[in-house]
C-alpha cells in the first residue's frame, strides 16, 4: 500500500469510513431498498457500473482494489458502514471490487436516489459525501482501479494520457518498461511492438494501442451515448469556472442540465498550481482541487457531464411547441436544449515557431501540474509570459526545478500580473527574469528539445540557452469555430457579444443562447468573475424559459436549494 494513501486513511479514517447510528440508517431507508447477498457473491466489481452506494445492515464485505498482478485490501464493511464511491454519484464504472465474506443484507441506494440523500439529508450527506471525496482522493493516490498505462515516462503520447486523467480526477497507473518488470510482462504478454507504445490496459480487460482522449475515456466509462431524443432545460458548452458554477446553480435549482467539454473540467483554472487571491481560500488552492468542488458538487444536484464531449455545431430549432436548440458532437451525437449556455473559453496560444509542434507535449507544456514538475525536477527550464497565470507556474515550477528563466515581452512584470506574484518571483533566488525578450527558435531533434534561442528587442543580440522543457503561458484565444453559422455574432477578436437584450444583459444576439466566462466580448479574465457571471446566467434562464411558459421556471418555493 503507498504510504500516501495508508497515511490518509489512517489519519482521516473516521471521515473516510464512517459508521453510521442504528437511527440514521433508519432515515435512509426510504433511498433504498432491501438486497441480500450469499457468502462469496461479488457486490461490486471494477470497471463495471454498480446499482449503486450499499449500507451494510448485516454480515461484512471485503473491498479491495486491484494493483498489477495481485489486489490490495482497501477496507471490510460491517454492519453501519456505508459503501461507495464518487463512481456512484454519476452512474459511472466503479474502481473497486467488494465481495460478501458471509451472508449479507444490504440498503441499496440507486444513484439518483443517493444524490436526493445529499441534498434532503443536509448533516447526515454532509458526511457521506465527505467520505465519497476522502476515497476518491486515496483511490487517485494508490491509482487503484483505473488504467494501467506503459511507456516511457517522458513520452508525448504517456504524458498526454496521463495529464488527461489528472486532469478529469480518474486514478491510474503507469509502468516504465525501463525500469517495471510487470510492464516487461505486458508487452510480452500481448505481443505489443515497441512502436506501438502506449498500449493501456482498461479494468474491463480492453487493451488499447495509444489510444485518443476520447477513446480512452469510453473504454473507463467516461463518457457514455447522450439520448437524442431528451431536451434538456440547458446545455452548457464549457466546463471551466463558468460553466461549472452555471452547473451547479441550474442543477441545485430544479433545471434538468447537460454539460459538455473537450478535454477536462477546470479549464485553464484548472491547470493552476495554485490560487491564492480567490475569495475564501487565505492559504490558497490548486486549480485542480478548487474546480475538482465544482464538479462533484454539479452532480450532487444531478448535472449530467459529457466529458470529453466536443461540440461542432449549434442550430436552432423547432422543438415540439417550445422552440429549442440543436447542438451537434464531434462524434456525430445530437444533444436538444430549450437554451444554451457558451462557457467555452478560449484555447492556448501557441509559440509562433517554425518547429514548435515536433516538441509538444514531450518538452512543451501548456500547464504545470504536479506531472510536469516530477519530470522537470532538478533540471533548468524556461517559461515564457507575463500574467498571473504564468506567474503561478513561476512560483510552482521554482519549488521543483533547480531554475526558471521567466521571458517576458513587455518591460516588466507589474503591468499584467498581480503584486503578491510579482513579489514572490522576485524573491526567489532560483528564477531569472528576462525582460523584453522573446523565443526565436528551439533546437532538438526526435522529439527532444535540447536548447532555445532568444533575442533581446533592446539590444538585439540572440542567446542560446540549454533547455529540455518549456512551459508556455503566452495567453489564449477565443473558442468559438463552433458557432460559425449559428446566429452568434461574435467582435472582431472572436469573442461571443452579449448584451444585446437590456433585461438579460449575458444573452447573446440568439434568444435563449447565454455567454459566460472568458469566452465573452470584454469579461474579467478572473476565475471570480466567472463564477460570478455563472451565477449570474441562472437568474436570466429562468426569466427566458418563464418567457416560454416552460414548466422548468418553478416558483421560488418550490426549487431546490
Amino acid at each position: 500500500m503507498p504510504q500516501s494513501r495508508h497515511s490518509l486513511i489512517e489519519a482521516r479514517r473516521d471521515q473516510i469510513f464512517p459508521a453510521l447510528e442504528p437511527a440514521e440508517v433508519g432515515r435512509l431507508w426510504r433511498f433504498g431498498e432491501l438486497k441480500s447477498y450469499a457468502a462469496g457473491d461479488r457486490v461490486v466489481a471494477t470497471g463495471e457500473i454498480a446499482p449503486g452506494a450499499f449500507v451494510i445492515l448485516a454480515g461484512r464485505v471485503e473491498v479491495t482494489h486491484r494493483m498489477p498482478g495481485h489486489s490490495e485490501l482497501i477496507v471490510a464493511h460491517g454492519p453501519g458502514s456505508f459503501m461507495g464511491e464518487l463512481a456512484q454519484l454519476s452512474d459511472r464504472p466503479s474502481l473497486v471490487d467488494a465481495h460478501a465474506q458471509e451472508a449479507v443484507q444490504t440498503l441499496l441506494i440507486p444513484p439518483r436516489r443517493l444524490r436526493d440523500l445529499l441534498v434532503e439529508e443536509a448533516e447526515l450527506g454532509e458526511r457521506i459525501m465527505r467520505a465519497l471525496i476522502l476515497r476518491r482522493v486515496a483511490l487517485l493516490d494508490a491509482g487503484a482501479g483505473g488504467p494501467v498505462i506503459v511507456g516511457n515516462a517522458d513520452h508525448a503520447d504517456v504524458l498526454r494520457l496521463e495529464n488527461f486523467l489528472a486532469r478529469n480526477g480518474h486514478p491510474h497507473q503507469r509502468l516504465d518498461p525501463k525500469t517495471d518488470p510487470c510492464a516487461q510482462t505486458l508487452i510480452e504478454r500481448f505481443h505489443i511492438d515497441a512502436r506501438e507504445l502506449p498500449i493501456v490496459l482498461c479494468p474491463n480487460g480492453q487493451l488499447l494501442r495509444n489510444p485518443s482522449d476520447i477513446e480512452l475515456a469510453r473504454c473507463i466509462g467516461l463518457v457514455r451515448p447522450i439520448d437524442p431524443d431528451k431536451i434538456y432545460d440547458v446545455v452548457i458548452v464549457g466546463a471551466g469556472p463558468a460553466g461549472l458554477a452555471a452547473s451547479v446553480y441550474a442543477g441545485s435549482e430544479g433545471l434538468s442540465v447537460l454539460t459538455l467539454d473537450c478535454r477536462a473540467f477546470g479549464g485553464q483554472a484548472g491547470a493552476s498550481a495554485r490560487i491564492e487571491n480567490y475569495l475564501g481560500f487565505p492559504t490558497g488552492i490548486s486549480g485542480l482541487a478548487l474546480m475538482g468542488r465544482a464538479y462533484n458538487q454539479a452532480q450532487k444536484f444531478g448535472v449530467e457531464m459529457a466529458i470529453p464531449d466536443e461540440v461542432e455545431s449549434l442550430q436552432g430549432e423547432t422543438v415540439s411547441d417550445e422552440g429549442g436548440f440543436l447542438l451537434t458532437l464531434a462524434n456525430k451525437e445530437r444533444v436538444r436544449a430549450r437554451a444554451v449556455v457558451i462557457a467555452s473559453g478560449a484555447r492556448y496560444r501557441r509559440l509562433d515557431v517554425a518547429n514548435l509542434a515536433s516538441f509538444e507535449g514531450s518538452c512543451v507544456h501548456y500547464w504545470a501540474s504536479p506531472l510536469e514538475g516530477r519530470l522537470c525536477a532538478g533540471q533548468e527550464v524556461a517559461l515564457v509570459g507575463g500574467g498571473n497565470s504564468a506567474g503561478q507556474a513561476a512560483v510552482y515550477l521554482s519549488s521543483q526545478v533547480a531554475k526558471v528563466r521567466l521571458i517576458v515581452r513587455g518591460p516588466g512584470l507589474e503591468a499584467n500580473m498581480s503584486r503578491y506574484l510579482v513579489e514572490r518571483i522576485t524573491a526567489r533566488p532560483n528564477v531569472e527574469i528576462l525582460t523584453e525578450t522573446t523565443v526565436t527558435g528551439l533546437e532538438g531533434q526526435d522529439g527532444i528539445l535540447e536548447a532555445i534561442r532568444c533575442r533581446s528587442h533592446r539590444s538585439g543580440e540572440e542567446k542560446k540557452f540549454a533547455i529540455r522543457h518549456l512551459f508556455l503561458f503566452i495567453g489564449a484565444d477565443p473558442n468559438t469555430e463552433w458557432l460559425s453559422r449559428s446566429g452568434v455574432m461574435l467582435d472582431d477578436k472572436g469573442f461571443v457579444r452579449a448584451g444585446a437584450n437590456i433585461h438579460r444583459p449575458l444573452e447573446t444576439t440568439l434568444l435563449g443562447v447565454f455567454a459566460i466566462g472568458d469566452v465573452r466580448s470584454g469579461s474579467v479574465k478572473r476565475v471570480a468573475a466567472a463564477v460570478g457571471e455563472g451565477a449570474q446566467v441562472v437568474a436570466e434562464l429562468h426569466a427566458f424559459l418563464a418567457k416560454l411558459g416552460d414548466r422548468a421556471s418553478l416558483p421560488a418555493n418550490t426549487r431546490r436549494h
